[in-house]
């Protein structure tokens, strides 16, 4: 009797083994995409240079432009083209990049900076004549106290990523 309770118990342990894999192999392959959430027919996306308002910081806007061009060709949702050829038009320019204190010590010298890039966006379609999005986007990153130019063009290097991640999702999540 004993042998059939163990009997019983290690196929009930493969049959439930047996099952947690299956579930894993059924979905290890599995991600999420934006692709069936967009309309039909919008399968192109233009992005030309952004503007810079501010102009503090040379090469900017061409690496933003670059790292949002990047992004919608990574994600691979919708195919980055020339404007005459595009279903979405997305255009942006850099407003400002402000550099202010974020940790004093108390006898009141920075520790550490807080750059802040903003930048506006906004994202049509072009053949509904529709803007789906206009919008002001602000991001951040941090530099310690006494870091050079270097120093700050990390800190703008670390809001840019985030912004471009920004785009990306409201563009795709817009519907």
């Amino acid at each position: 009797m004993q042998f059939n309770n163990t009997r019983h118990t290690i196929e009930q342990t493969l049959k439930y083994t047996l099952g947690i894999m299956l579930i894993l192999v059924g979905t290890a392959g599995c991600y999420y995409s934006f692709k069936g959430s967009l309309p039909s027919h919008l399968k192109t996306i233009a992005i030309p240079l952004f503007d810079d308002r501010n102009a503090q910081f040379p090469g900017v806007r061409e690496n933003l432009t670059n790292k949002v061009i990047n992004e919608f060709i990574s994600d691979n949702t919708l195919k980055v083209v020339d404007e005459s050829k595009a279903d979405l038009l997305l255009t942006g320019s850099i407003t400002s990049i402000i550099q202010q204190a974020a940790s004093v010590t108390a006898g009141e010298s920075v520790n550490a900076y807080k750059i802040t890039v903003n930048v506006k966006v906004k994202c049509e379609d072009v053949k509904l004549s529709k803007v789906l999005y206009d919008k002001n986007m602000q991001r951040y990153g941090m530099m310690e106290s006494g870091e050079d130019t270097e120093g700050i063009e990390n800190a703008i290097e670390e809001a840019l990523v985030q912004i471009t991640e920004d785009i990306l999702n409201d563009t795709l999540g817009a519907w």
